[in-house]
């Protein structure tokens, strides 16, 4: 009911209901595109065009899922055409070299995105958004555009071979605790994304 309100005062050009939603929902886009990538500087690019094409898309949201799941998907899309414009298949090899969103954490910022880098794209990207994201299997599904029983698979994959990789227990992997965002200055949405939706 709240993001439904939330959605509609940004409709009508409500530029503090549009600040409060991208400071709710950036620094999970964020990190989720930082992890995808490797690449801080191209994460934040792409996150600033997620809630972009957000913004773009915004009038024809019709509820079918959450904000969170909807804004991941746009993420998601963006990324995959960011890959697909450098012709990239393992975005994450060089995330050992980058420091990592919380370096309070040693298994979660060194030890993880090196193993994660080890993955196939497919079971990198269903591990993140379940256990880093922490999404439901249905809307990881949704987001990947993928039955739920392939996510499933995926996820089940990815944690034996991280399991191999780490030396630890399924188990453990599963319990790890999300990282903790950087600290992130949330840009306000462009003026003139919130002209062209109060146009409407």
């Amino acid at each position: 009911m709240r993001e439904s309100w939330l959605v509609w005062r940004i409709l009508h050009g409500d530029k503090r209901a549009g600040d409060e939603l991208v400071a709710s929902h950036y620094p999970r886009i964020f990190r989720l595109l930082r992890y995808l990538t490797g690449r801080p500087d191209i994460a934040e690019d792409l996150t600033q065009q997620t809630f972009v094409r957000a913004w773009q898309a915004l009038p024809n949201f019709r509820y079918q899922s959450s904000v969170a799941t909807w804004l991941h998907r746009i993420a998601y899309h963006e990324y995959t055409h960011w890959l697909r414009d450098r012709r990239e298949h393992a975005s994450l090899d060089s995330a050992a070299h980058l420091a990592a969103p919380d370096n309070s954490h040693e298994w979660e910022t060194l030890v993880l995105p090196q193993a994660l880098g080890q993955l196939t794209p497919e079971h990198r990207e269903a591990f993140l958004l379940y256990h880093i994201q922490e999404l439901s299997v249905g809307e990881v599904a949704a987001i990947l555009e993928v039955p739920v029983g392939t996510v499933k698979s995926r996820l089940y994959t990815a944690r034996q071979r991280l399991r191999e990789l780490l030396n630890a227990d399924a188990d453990s992997i599963v319990r790890v605790s999300p990282p903790t965002p950087p600290a992130i200055i949330v840009p306000a949405p462009p003026k003139e994304i919130f002209h062209e939706l109060s146009s409407h």
